[in-house]
């Protein structure tokens, strides 16, 4: 008795691990499969702004920006792929090891059953059941004997039907095997078409660069330009955080304390809203990431990027991704203008903009329009770069959502 309720518990967190895992597993898939739509997408997205860049006028390193970000979203679409892989042979593995103690299973019943009906045909001749049951002292006897035949005739039965409950649930692990083998398949079929396209697209990059590389002091005159603006906007806002701070009577790293109860509420709903913001503009892809990069051209040369660069189509409308209030509007001599909001004691920048919608105190709130995105004069794209601050450059990337 107490063999077989320990036997049930052990059946019962059995099956309650089983759930604990499949809906796991399930999750897991779940997240690799949109994972892999978000790199399709990038990847259909920064075609069409290639093709775009390809009717410009003018000749610019952004067609080898938008070449690396295509690689990068590339690396990322295959490694999603090779975990699917790995998650589908993991899911083979598994239905593998059932299949083998599904079919043990079934061959220790029919092994039982076999013995069964070996030892009912050798004592066919010994005895009658019908005389048996009637050779019993008393009617009780007689019951207890004719119960026994019975429930020995139901065991049998329960036999065969468990047999057969079985081998179909046998044939549909079997079934299921095969399907996993094809998706493998299938999965393996589109790993190697997307590293072809990979290949293909590295040395369509490698084409671009020997092209531009015939305009190699124009570049570097541009490099330089846009590199003494960066410095501009940089020490632009980081003289704006340090005056804010002053008027708080603080230091930039801890104006938090000095806030008011309204501007640290935005403060604290910025931060929890880390990952889930809007992007700038509607439609676009980062073409720059954050932090320390090589030049695209110059190999040898490396560049400090404090926020982001997205590329998006000219004209396009640049949107607040958080409610606050517009700290500053300056201007970058031969560049654009640039609006700073504040959000508590973070700041968000957005650079380089024309028609400017706002002014300089005035509140705003999240997905309302700044202005327009500035752009060389014959290009079909345009760059946004965006940036996040508290008392130092964050990375833009993870605080905006993954999906748009």
């Amino acid at each position: 008795m107490v063999v077989n309720k320990t036997h049930k518990i052990f059946l019962f967190l059995l099956i309650a691990w089983g759930f604990v895992c499949g809906g796991l597993n399930a999750q897991t898939r779940e997240n690799l499969e949109e994972q892999r739509r978000q790199a399709l997408s990038e990847i259909a997205n920064i075609n069409r702004l290639l093709e775009q860049n390809a009717q410009s006028q003018r000749v610019s390193v952004e067609s080898l920006n938008l070449l690396n970000a295509q690689i990068r979203q590339f690396n990322r679409l295959i490694g999603n792929l090779n975990a699917e892989i790995a998650y589908v042979d993991r899911q083979i593995s598994l239905t593998s090891s059932n299949i083998g103690r599904m079919t043990n299973e079934i061959e220790r019943l029919k092994e039982e059953y076999a013995k069964l009906i070996f030892q009912t045909y050798k004592n066919r001749g010994k005895f009658n059941v019908i005389i048996y049951v009637l050779a019993a002292k008393d009617f009780n006897e007689a019951y207890r004997r004719f119960k026994y035949f019975q429930q020995y005739s139901d065991f049998r039965k329960k036999q065969v039907a468990e047999i057969q409950e079985k081998q179909e649930e046998l044939g549909i692990v079997i079934a299921s095997l095969a399907t996993q083998r094809v998706e493998k398949e299938q999965l393996l079929a589109e790993q190697r078409q997307e590293s072809r396209k990979l290949d293909g697209v590295r040395a369509e990059l490698d084409r671009e660069t020997a092209r531009l590389r015939t305009q190699e002091q124009r570049f570097r005159t541009d490099l330089a330009r846009q590199q003494q603006n960066e410095r501009q906007l940089s020490s632009s806002i980081r003289r704006i955080i340090e005056e804010e701070a002053r008027r708080l009577n603080a230091t930039p790293s801890n104006v938090f304390e000095r806030l008011t109860p309204e501007d640290r509420l935005i403060s604290n709903n910025f931060r929890e809203n880390r990952g889930r913001m809007p992007w700038p503009v509607e439609t676009g892809s980062v073409s720059a990431t954050f932090g320390e990069s090589r030049h695209p051209l110059f190999r040898n040369v490396t560049t400090n990027n404090p926020g982001i660069n997205i590329t998006t189509t000219v004209g396009s409308d640049v949107r607040a991704v958080f409610e606050g209030e517009v700290q500053s509007i300056g201007m970058i001599p031969g560049e654009g203008l640039f609006v700073m909001l504040k959000h508590g004691n973070f700041y968000s920048i957005y650079y380089p903009l024309t028609d400017i919608r706002v002014n300089t105190g005035s509140k705003v709130q999240h997905r309302e329009v700044l202005g327009k995105i500035t752009s060389d004069a014959g290009a079909r794209t345009a760059v946004l770069n965006f940036q996040i601050w508290d008392d130092k450059p964050l990375n833009p990337e993870q605080w905006l959502a993954r999906n748009r």
